[in-house]
């Protein structure tokens, strides 16, 4: 039965192929990081010259591994490619609301322990240097693979500590949002390329974050019954998906709305087979695939988990009202609003599982 389910799970697997071409279109991308960190200044295409960071955090193992992916970012920084720049307002957004989901995941009694209490730290980390959309799909394989329904089968599993999840939105706005905001809208480029630095590090002043204000709201909710811990974690949850969904429809709809590029442009890579010519064009089609590829495999692992969901008769939504509905969430609010839709939804039916036939 466990071997089954490994192979059962195997598409989930797929984007992450598919990932690997687009690295192989990278080519021009390592000759301009490094022409662009031995002189220590990026020459926007209108001729503005702007200086580059080599060291921020006086920590060099640090310090060298963020360096690059400074740089790589300083054409979406900089609103040197109006390309990046657009694809990213919604991209970024989507990966926050992603984090979130990860973070509460690795808050839930059931993952305490094992592997996927990493579950924000692992991949968003890994991710920042090999993309998101290498590793999602192999870390959401595993969480699948290794999450039968039985694993939340009592309500102590199931529950997600509620001073974790009340620390979720105050870490993210922290270590997420507000270097994200500063690095694409401040008027001054060099605090731009700084607040980026800041930024590719959510992963790690994320985790302290969360476990900073967790510890700290803890004490003022501990010895609650179980039920009473649920109901109100429940309500966190909703509160913390309207925010996170809010957020992602507004930059979905702001890049609709006041992009001069079309959305085809924006999100459809152009390059499969040929390769980018040069390293801004190279840069955004990675990030093109990485945007999609992303969402792909959080997406497959919400429609695996329905499936278990729908076999042990707790969900009782047919498939065909499944995709008409997820086509019209994700055109109207974006890919991230689905996903958060596609998570709290998996959530509440999460509760009627232990009086399901799960085997």
């Amino acid at each position: 039965m466990a071997l089954s389910r490994w192979l059962y799970a195997l598409p989930i697997l797929l984007p992450a192929a598919v990932m690997l071409r687009a690295w192989a279109m990278q080519a021009p991308v390592g000759p301009f990081i490094d022409e662009t960190y031995s002189r220590g200044r990026y020459v926007l295409q209108d001729g503005t010259s702007v200086p580059i960071s080599r060291a921020v955090f006086g920590i060099p193992i640090l310090d060298r591994a963020i360096s690059p992916l400074a740089i790589i970012f300083s054409p979406l920084v900089f609103y040197d490619d109006p390309r990046l720049w657009w694809q990213c307002i919604v991209f970024l957004t989507d990966a926050a609301s992603i984090s979130a989901i990860l973070m509460l995941e690795s808050l839930r009694n059931a993952n305490k322990g094992t592997l996927f209490q990493a579950s924000f730290f692992l991949p968003t980390f890994l991710g920042q240097f090999v993309t998101l959309g290498c590793v999602s799909p192999v870390f959401v394989y595993l969480f699948y693979a290794l999450s039968p329904l039985k694993k939340y089968s009592t309500a102590s599993a199931r529950q997600i500590d509620w001073a974790g999840t009340v620390a979720v939105l105050p870490s993210l706005i922290v270590a997420f949002f507000l270097p994200l905001g500063i690095s694409l809208f401040h008027h001054d480029l060099e605090v731009r390329h700084l607040a980026n630095w800041y930024w590719q590090i959510f992963p790690i002043t994320g985790c302290i974050l969360l476990f900073a204000l967790s510890n700290v709201i803890k004490p003022f909710v501990a010895n609650r019954q179980i039920e009473a811990a649920q109901q109100r974690s429940q309500t966190s949850l909703k509160f913390l998906g309207g925010v996170m969904a809010t957020l992602s429809a507004a930059s979905y709809w702001f890049m609709l709305l006041s992009s001069p590029l079309a959305v085809s442009e924006v999100f459809i890579p152009s390059y499969f087979f040929e390769l980018p010519e040069d390293s801004l064009t190279a840069t955004f089609t990675l990030l093109q695939y990485d945007y999609i590829l992303t969402s792909a495999a959080v997406l497959l692992w919400l429609v695996y988990s329905f499936g278990d969901l729908k076999n042990a008769g707790v969900c009782q939504l047919s498939w065909a009202r499944i995709l008409l509905s997820s086509i019209a969430i994700g055109c109207t609010g974006g890919p991230g609003v689905l996903i958060l839709v596609g998570w709290l939804t998996r959530e509440n039916m999460l509760a009627k599982v232990e009086h399901a036939k799960i085997g």
